[in-house]
Formats: structure tokens, sequence, C-alpha cells
């Protein structure tokens, strides 16, 4: 399984997030070069620049949940004996496990909602702009429940290499 996570988070989902990037600097500048260069600006790179940037929030939250980047207050987690640390981790993971699912179910509906909606310049349908939600959702979900089951065994639930 661990493999598995590892890939999914190292491989694809850091793919994903430079594509991403990358997509939304190119957005960025070509809506600069456009606005100070040319006459007519180009109004679609406003709109593609958007949904890039939401996309790459919202991934970046889920590759930042797998290298353990959350803001998080720690100090007094840290003071703890090693019991009732690992029992607030394991609660710590069942909350965000718990928020993964929230986001997965209904990031689903949202996208059904908005199936034939469009986009005000682009014309894609809104569902694209919104299947980040059950994207991120499932990566959460992913990856808490390795980490809570990691805990519960008794292995040590920290970043794994």
């Amino acid at each position: 399984m661990e493999r598995f996570i590892n890939f999914v988070f190292d491989v694809l989902l850091t793919a994903a997030l430079k594509i991403i990037g990358f997509v939304l600097t190119m957005a960025i500048l070509l809506q600069i070069f456009s606005r100070f260069v040319m006459i007519n600006p180009f109004s679609w790179t406003e709109e593609l620049s958007r949904f890039a940037f939401i996309w790459f929030c919202f991934l970046g939250a889920s590759h930042a949940l797998r290298l353990k980047l959350h803001l998080g207050i720690d100090y007094f987690v840290l003071k703890l004996a090693p019991g009732p640390r690992r029992v607030v981790e394991a609660l710590i993971q069942a909350v965000v496990l718990f928020f993964g699912y929230l986001m997965l179910h209904f990031g689903i509906v949202m996208m059904g909602m908005t199936t034939f909606q469009k986009s005000p310049i682009l014309r894609w349908p809104m569902s694209t702009m919104y299947m980040v939600l059950p994207v991120t959702g499932f990566f959460f979900v992913l990856f808490s429940g390795y980490r809570l089951v990691l805990i519960l065994r008794g292995r040590d639930g920290g970043e794994m290499s």
C-alpha cells in the first residue's frame, strides 16, 4: 500500500501540480503581454488562470497533507506522552478523513448540479471546475485513512519518505 500511496502522491499528483502551475504561469504571462503590447487583451486568459489557480490550490492542499506541511499548533501535542499523543493524532486523522469524505460526497453532488452550466468565456462545463472537490476529497480520504491505519497499528504515522 505504501508504494501505491507514494506513486499517487509523488508521481501523479506532483506531475499534475507541475502541469497546472505551468498553465497558470503561461496564462498570466499571456494576459500581461496582451494587455500591454496588444490593443485588445485576451479575455479567456483571466478565466483560465482563475480555474488553474483553484485547481492548483486544492491539489496543493492534498500534497501539503501528504508532506505534513499544513498549519498546525503541535506544541501541546508534542508535550504529551506517546500514548495520549497517538490518540490525539488518530483523532486528527479521523477528522481529516471525515472532512475528505464530505468534500468527496458533496463535490460529486455539486458536479451533478452544475453539469449543464457553462463558464462565461471558455464555455467549459462548470462541473469540470467543481471536479476538484471530489478529487481533493479522494486524496484526503486516501492519505488520512492510510495514516490512521498506521497510527492504529502502532507504527510511526509520521512523514513517509
